[in-house]
């Protein structure tokens, strides 16, 4: 569903204003008919200290473990998630933007968005032991953060060389970050009561709740120099390109893994510049 509006505000200015939701249904899961929420277990873990972790040091419980007993059970049957209890997925989201035109041949655009997700299947993960064999009400409800994103443009022509320069700026929100936190048996054996399942070492837990933390803002300036040159009834376009004008290194994707946590396995691309034509007949 969405709904806009656009209106002039002043002589070769108008703004437009939209708003939009999303919702998702006939969600599926891979319900494990052998097992049941008495086949698990509870245990907690204590979160590492970091300052940069909102759950720094605290104890985080309603992690499930699978019974000894039932370890190698399966039998996996896909079907509704309804049949368990409600599930959604929401996204609503706010466009504004801005076109000018002035008389001395620039045209400048900008624009702000801003949205976030909503989600939970609370009511089904407590019901279904799926093939993940994890029942966990942790983050089972979800609210991401406001993700905003701007985006400017701007063009003007120089009248006696006939230049034409562009400039385009955007600026988004950056990778959300998790942090898989492995937690060896010594640590989940005082809470669950018993070793790890399997004879598991280690157990791995996301200490961080999805879509609330994200690495810093990507921001990118691109810049065009075009010049025609006109040859009686034939033209030449001639243009030259600058992408990531300041030659920015912002993290793209980083490493979930706690034990290495945000190091960059991504940056954006280096600045780079490109030469093209095009030759009109």
């Amino acid at each position: 569903f969405s709904a806009s509006v656009q209106q002039q505000v002043a002589p070769r200015v108008a703004v437009d204003f939209g708003y939009f939701r999303r919702w998702y249904g006939n969600f599926t899961v891979v319900d494990n008919r052998a097992l049941g929420p008495q086949d698990f277990t509870t245990y907690s873990i204590t979160a590492p200290t970091n300052s940069e972790l909102a759950q720094s040091g605290q104890v985080i419980g309603g992690l499930y473990e699978v019974n000894p007993n039932k370890i190698s059970q399966v039998d996996n049957y896909t079907t509704f998630a309804d049949n368990f209890g409600k599930q959604i997925e929401h996204w609503n989201g706010v466009d504004v933007g801005v076109t000018t035109r002035l008389r001395n041949g620039v045209m400048l655009q900008g624009g702000f968005s801003t949205g976030r997700t909503t989600t939970d299947n609370c009511e089904v993960a407590a019901k279904a032991a799926t093939a993940a064999n994890n029942p966990t009400q942790l983050y089972c409800r979800n609210v991401s953060n406001f993700l905003h994103q701007v985006k400017l443009l701007g063009t003007y022509v120089v009248p006696r060389i006939d230049m034409n320069v562009a400039a385009t700026f955007q600026s988004n929100a950056g990778p959300a970050l998790i942090a898989n936190y492995i937690v060896p048996n010594a640590l989940v054996q005082p809470s669950l009561g018993r070793p790890l399942s399997a004879g598991a070492q280690n157990v791995t837990v996301n200490i961080v709740e999805p879509n609330n933390l994200y690495a810093d803002r990507v921001n990118q300036l691109d810049l065009r120099l075009g010049r025609t040159l006109r040859f009686a009834t034939r033209r030449v376009l001639l243009n030259f390109d600058i992408s990531n004008l300041f030659n920015s290194s912002v993290m793209l994707q980083l490493n979930n893994n706690y034990a290495v946590w945000q190091t960059p396995q991504r940056i954006m691309d280096a600045r780079l510049f490109k030469v093209s034509a095009q030759f009109d007949f």
